[in-house]
């Protein structure tokens, strides 16, 4: 087995053991026992926690928009298309509440950890770089300018996705985070020029 599939099945190993079990549970022996594999397997892929933290942070940044993007007209309604991508990115949330926790907790944790103090920055930087080159795709293909700059926009975007989710986790009312999505989408797209 290669190195990076090692590792990787090691990611999903400890994510499958912090949702089951919690962060504390997820030592570096119950990682690799979930995993099947010897406990030097761990110190073979990963030279500490802090790149085991990193790995966990970055599987929710890469979320796979392909199929909310096929959905996209770019001559479309603009609201539509912001929609589609906000609750493109909602649908993971809902179909994996657990993963959320965890990467909640994560960022916790490491928020009080100094060794681990970098991560919620990389995070967020990573995750606005995320939105910004989704801006700026849906710029090119529906041929539109935003009327503020595009890494601001990007940021605010987060910042409501963060609230939804984190006011869903609370309370799980599907139909209020829907609402909420859709004055969302509703904001954004007052921020979207398109030339006529």
């Amino acid at each position: 087995m290669r190195a990076n599939e090692r590792k990787a099945l090691l990611v999903q190993a400890a994510l499958r053991v912090m949702k089951r079990e919690g962060i504390k549970a997820a030592t570096t022996r119950a990682i690799c026992a979930e995993a099947g594999m010897p406990h030097g397997a761990f110190h073979y892929c990963f030279n500490s926690k802090r790149e085991l933290y990193t790995a966990l942070l970055a599987t929710d940044i890469s979320a796979d928009l392909d199929q909310t993007w096929a959905q996209i007209t770019p001559s479309g309604d603009v609201k539509a298309s912001i929609h589609a991508l906000l609750t493109g990115y909602w649908s993971t949330v809902e179909a994996d509440p657990q993963t959320q926790i965890v990467l909640t907790e994560l960022t916790t944790l490491a928020l009080r950890d100094p060794d681990l103090a970098e991560l919620p920055a990389w995070e967020q930087h990573a995750y606005r770089d995320q939105v910004v080159a989704h801006l700026n795709r849906f710029a090119t293909q529906a041929d539109v300018t935003y009327a503020i700059p595009i890494p601001l926009l990007a940021g605010m975007i987060l910042s409501a996705l963060n609230g939804v989710t984190d006011s869903w986790l609370a309370h799980r009312d599907d139909d209020e985070a829907t609402r909420q999505l859709d004055e969302f989408a509703e904001v954004f797209a007052s921020y979207v020029r398109r030339d006529t």
